[in-house]
């Protein structure tokens, strides 16, 4: 028996599926807590993005809902964070029957 549906796990995946949201990923993995401009700033920068603001925080908000990322205030600025436990906790029950050689 297979492991049963889990809407996270769909939700991690649509949101790994974009290349944009895994360049704001890959920023926060090295630097982690940047604000909305910073993380703009460094995708044009580094990467050559010119996305709108809005733009970015609709990907911030996928990332978000999905458990890749959270969010939280310094003073007055919203600041976002790598949340890399999302991955383990939904990813790793899917994948253990695969690795365990269960393949049914």
């Amino acid at each position: 028996m297979g492991v049963p549906f889990n809407p996270k796990l769909s939700r991690l995946f649509s949101a790994l599926g974009d290349d944009t949201r895994l360049l704001i990923l890959e920023q926060l993995r090295q630097r982690n807590e940047q604000s909305l401009f910073e993380i703009c700033a460094r995708l044009i920068e580094e990467h050559d993005v010119t996305l709108t603001r809005q733009a970015i925080t609709r990907h911030l908000t996928t990332l978000e809902k999905a458990g890749l990322i959270s969010t939280s205030w310094r003073g007055r600025t919203k600041v976002h964070s790598l949340t890399a436990e999302a991955l383990e906790e939904t990813v790793n029950p899917w994948l253990q029957p695969y690795f365990r050689g269960n393949q049914q």
